[in-house]
């Protein structure tokens, strides 16, 4: 069976694993990964996707076996024996006795004409498993898209992190220096140097803290990934706009929820629901009658019958013989009764479950809606207070040359605006991941991908 389909999102993929093996060989060399590539390496390298591909070829297989079923088999018997009996004057021990060697073929046939509907019930049910299966690995495919590409976009916010934080490094180490010079020439105090000195602690502390952050995000891609740990790459920011909320496609709730009752997982348990019917109907065929045809052609040879063995082997053993049998279930020991029983209360399980899945995929859609409501208005928010405090920190380092304000009062202000810069970084994140969360709850994240990033089939 051909491994399932899936779309491509990047017409790269042999450009993109040709590049990560070449720069494995030199792990110290960092390697440019772009989305497309990351995309196109998960769906083709990543394992727990692979596993569920070959769940697909299994319950392929178990399809191929229950049409195997309704054809006739066909078995050929050869057998050859060589014995040693007595003789009317002695026994064998006695040393008396005749050899023998005689031996048969025999080719026989038989079909189930009419089994209660077990074969057809068998057919429909592996029909279904793979079905299911198969969709199985339709989700499993969008999960690991959901992952993939929220993995990046992390790496991509802690990556301008650190720039936020070694911009303001930088910035509090000049303005220790220019404090130094002032403290030198009388202009200003000890303190202050002090002050400022433990600003630019602080900061390094940060710096530290954002680029721990930062590789332990490329771990955890590299990981999905399967690309060696030692393995330095570099993600590039794969979409300069999402700053702007109008440039990501709005939600319809409405929409949304149509799309969610076709989504994979969802009709993949509907594939199950199916399934467990089908098993409930081979458990109540075991009342039923049974019906089967067979025939055979045979032949032998003895040492102790008249003539060669082309004679009795050719014209007088040569045998053939043809039937029909019916089987009536009487009496099982309760056996049909306790399987349809357990086969029945299977179906209630898989109900029970279908409607669960239900109700968890709706509630998460709701939630994934909310989360992207909320991103936007955290997202309007982070960039007002960041141009408010920008605005606030250049009039208060005016005063503080002219000596009407504190350096204390400016390290607070630039505390504030290194927040809320790295505010805006981390709410533009959540805008996409809280959008994206949404066409992967309603089963579009493909749809989404493209669409948004621009990413082709």
């Amino acid at each position: 069976m051909k491994k399932p389909s899936r779309p491509r999102f990047a017409a790269c993929a042999v450009t993109a694993l040709m590049a990560l093996a070449s720069a494995v060989a030199d792990e110290n060399s960092p390697q440019a990964l772009t989305l497309p590539q990351a995309i196109t390496i998960a769906l083709d390298s990543n394992i727990a996707l692979q596993r569920s591909g070959l769940a697909v070829e299994t319950r392929n297989a178990g399809v191929e076996q229950a049409q195997a079923d309704y054809s006739p088999d066909l078995n050929l018997r050869l057998s050859e024996n060589v014995g040693l009996s007595s003789s009317t004057e002695g026994g064998i021990f006695e040393g008396e006795g005749r050899w023998s060697d005689s031996a048969s073929a025999s080719l026989s046939s038989s079909l189930s004409l009419y089994d209660g509907g077990t074969r057809k019930a068998s057919l429909e049910l592996a029909k279904a498993e793979l079905e299911a299966a198969s969709l199985d690995f339709d989700r499993d495919r969008q999960a690991l898209l959901f992952n993939t590409v929220s993995q990046y976009f992390q790496s991509v916010l802690r990556s301008k992190e650190i720039a936020i934080q070694e911009e303001e490094l930088a910035t509090r180490i000049e303005e220790l220096e220019r404090i130094q010079i002032d403290v030198e020439n009388g202009i200003r105090t000890q303190s202050e140097y002090l002050r400022q000195q433990a600003q630019v602690s602080n900061s390094e502390r940060l710096l530290a803290q954002a680029r721990n952050t930062y590789a332990n995000s490329l771990y955890a891609l590299k990981n999905t990934l399967r690309i060696p740990a030692p393995q330095a790459i570099v993600c590039e920011d794969p979409y300069q706009g999402i700053e702007n909320p109008d440039t990501l496609a709005e939600p319809n709730l409405s929409t949304s929820l149509a799309a969610l009752q076709t989504r994979a997982d969802l009709s993949a348990q509907r594939a199950r629901l199916y399934s467990a019917e089908q098993d409930l109907e081979i458990a109540r065929s075991g009342k039923r009658p049974s019906v089967s045809a067979s025939a055979s052609l045979g032949t032998g040879y003895s040492s102790n019958a008249a003539g060669s063995f082309s004679d009795q082997a050719l014209r007088d053993e040569p045998r053939a013989s043809a039937g029909i049998s019916v089987s009536i279930p009487i009496f099982d020991k309760r056996r049909t009764e306790l399987a349809t029983v357990r086969s029945r209360i299977a179906l209630q399980q898989e109900e029970l479950f279908l409607d669960s899945l239900r109700l968890a995929a709706e509630t998460a859609l709701y939630q994934a809606e909310q989360n992207y409501q909320t991103a936007k208005l955290q997202l309007a928010a982070s960039q007002n207070q960041l141009a408010a405090t920008e605005s606030a920190l250049e009039a208060e380092l005016s005063r503080y040359e002219a000596g009407a304000a504190t350096l204390l009062e400016v390290n607070s202000l630039r505390s504030s605006r290194l927040d809320a810069a790295v505010a805006v970084e981390e709410a533009r994140f959540a805008l996409f991941t809280s959008r994206l969360g949404i066409s992967y709850e309603d089963g579009t994240i493909e749809t989404f991908l493209r669409d948004t990033l621009q990413l082709a089939n």
